[in-house]
């Protein structure tokens, strides 16, 4: 009888270890679009590379005075994570190189639950960052709106960053965020949204952070997230947010390392 008792025991206790690792789809979500990084190089169906220090887009310096080249050699894809590696290199005119992707016209959407797995390196100067800009803009940054679901900063690493970047009636630089403390583990957490027409819900590991509603007088009339957007996963070093930069540490790769990307919309 004892061993009897303790084998349905240890079948119960098999099936709730399973449960607990599964992920099982939100209720009154479908799967559109994702990404599980299998295979040895990105995905060129879903990604592309920035390459560059931003000229080539027409804002040097990616618009933040950031100090690193964007090389395709610095993404790379296997045993199921991506990974983007910034070090101290020599590149163009940089001392650091990095790495910069984007989904635009490859994965673009209009509302939905928009959800990464994510760890990364706290190294001084290193900026990551989850984030979303229009893939069809009617109007120049900051008039188009950004949404940034994560970004992480080395030099501030006992937090992350939930912002959105959007313009005031005159068209001047305006954004609503919050920092969520955190204690860092250098381990994978999920960091998503839940994005519809009347607002912005953050979340980390399922628990949220941060909200914003259309209704709120600062973004009311000039709310831009009515259209499609895309996703970029990206390091920065240096730069506005990032801050000095640890040489030492840029000495040695430091990564940031993606599990899977997931987008969700409504049934």
């Amino acid at each position: 009888m004892k061993l009897q008792q303790l084998f349905y025991i240890l079948i119960s206790l098999s099936l709730f270890v399973q449960c607990k690792q599964s992920e099982p789809l939100p209720t009154n979500y479908k799967l559109v679009w994702s990404d599980d990084f299998n295979g040895t190089e990105l995905n060129s169906n879903k990604w592309e590379y920035m390459i560059g220090d931003g000229s080539q887009y027409g804002i040097y310096g990616w618009g933040n005075e950031e100090e690193q080249y964007y090389r395709k050699e610095n993404v790379s894809v296997s045993d199921g994570i991506l990974k983007i590696k910034s070090i101290s290199e020599n590149f163009g005119d940089k001392e650091y190189t990095s790495a910069r992707i984007r989904s635009l016209n490859k994965g673009d959407f209009k509302y939905g639950k928009i959800e990464a797995s994510i760890r990364m390196s706290n190294a001084g100067g290193l900026w990551h960052a989850f984030w979303m800009l229009p893939s069809n803009p009617s109007e120049n940054w900051p008039i188009s709106g950004e949404i940034d679901i994560m970004e992480f900063v080395g030099n501030r690493s006992s937090e992350i960053f939930n912002t959105i970047h959007f313009a005031n009636q005159f068209g001047g630089h305006m954004q609503i965020g919050e920092t969520e403390p955190i204690l860092y583990d250098n381990l994978f957490h999920k960091y998503a949204i839940e994005w519809n027409a009347n607002k912005i819900v953050w979340f980390m590991d399922d628990q949220e952070t941060f909200k914003v509603l259309r209704t709120n007088t600062t973004i009311s009339s000039t709310w831009p997230f009515d259209s499609e957007f895309h996703l970029l996963l990206n390091t920065a070093v240096g730069g506005n947010l990032g801050g000095n930069v640890s040489a030492n540490s840029m000495q040695t790769a430091q990564f940031m390392e993606v599990d899977y990307v997931k987008v969700y919309q409504k049934k």
